[in-house]
């Protein structure tokens, strides 16, 4: 066994694995899909409308005015990508869960899926982390 520090803490040291309840999850699949469809997707292209709109440049002189401009616009961006993708990924979250409650349903109410397994479920959804880049 290693030196003491690279066991972690104490309190974390009889955790051996962690067990999900599938029926919970399926339900939670079931709801996320629920409130995206019913409480985001209508109000997705209100948002996105509006945050497309354009703002007339300044004059150059106002260099302060100008670069909050460039700034907002860039903010702009960012949060319309969050706003888009946010759909795509929840949905996947959803879809993913209910794959992994799928594939353990028939299973005891509690069941040990390996991490790698509910990954895999993430990977082939939009739920996936980016690429990281090198």
């Amino acid at each position: 066994m290693g030196p003491a520090d690279d066991r972690g803490p104490a309190w974390l040291g009889g955790y051996a694995q962690i067990e999900a309840d599938i029926s919970r999850m399926e339900e939670f699949a079931a709801k996320l899909r629920t409130e995206v469809l019913d409480n985001y997707v209508p109000h997705l292209s209100h948002v996105t409308d509006d945050m497309a709109v354009d703002l007339p440049g300044p004059a150059a002189a106002f260099e302060e005015l100008t670069n909050f401009l460039r700034v907002h616009r860039a903010s702009q961006l960012n949060t319309s990508d969050l706003v888009y993708f946010y759909q795509e990924a929840t949905w996947g979250l959803a879809v993913a869960a209910a794959e992994v409650s799928a594939q353990y349903g028939a299973v005891d109410a509690f069941t040990a899926a390996r991490a790698t397994e509910v990954e895999a479920a993430l990977n082939r959804t939009a739920a996936a982390a980016p690429p990281t880049e090198v």
